[in-house]
């Protein structure tokens, strides 16, 4: 595992000139650049960096250019975790909330928060809104199944009521 390198440029031109700079001075410390993995591409194109696609956007603003006080993305850029990321994130739940996984509700929240969390403070400076309310929902769906798998197997206890009511699914959930 190497060093992971950006450099931004204007134009084409100038982002040869940057490699064949960058190249001397990487020779001049005993370092070589990966060939495969260097290469000049535009920003509408999009690449993938550390865990980010990172491109330009399609879509317009929606709110009016003159209520953007922000003057640090000007240029409609976006930031989200790649597929592969969303992949790994969602095997690693997987993982700890199988079904057999003898833990209690309690334990298996506990397990799994330092994984949310930590997910979650890597890709809070991107794009996520949607993409974590929709990780959300499937969190609480593992952990429902995972729930109601250790209630099948219990005898004498009574399933809580999936909802909003009296007592709420998180609150059933986090006991």
């Amino acid at each position: 595992m190497g060093g992971r390198l950006i450099v931004t440029c204007r134009t084409r031109a100038e982002a040869q000139s940057a490699l064949a700079q960058v190249t001397k001075i990487l020779e001049k410390l005993g370092v070589t650049l990966n060939r495969e993995k260097t290469r000049i591409v535009h920003i509408a194109q999009g690449f993938e960096f550390l865990g980010f696609k990172i491109g330009r956007g399609k879509g317009r603003f929606k709110l009016n250019r003159d209520r953007i006080t922000s003057k640090l993305n000007r240029q409609n850029l976006y930031a989200i975790p790649t597929q592969k990321s969303l992949d790994r994130f969602k095997d690693q739940i997987r993982a700890l909330t199988q079904r057999k996984i003898p833990l209690r509700m309690g334990e298996l929240i506990k397990t799994i928060n330092p994984i949310i969390r930590g997910w979650g403070n890597y890709y809070c400076r991107s794009q996520v809104r949607k993409r974590f309310h929709q990780l959300d929902g499937w969190v609480v769906r593992r952990l429902w199944s995972h729930r109601t798998k250790q209630w099948r197997n219990t005898v004498g206890r009574t399933f809580p009521k999936h909802g909003c009511g009296g007592s709420s699914s998180w609150s059933s959930l986090s006991h």
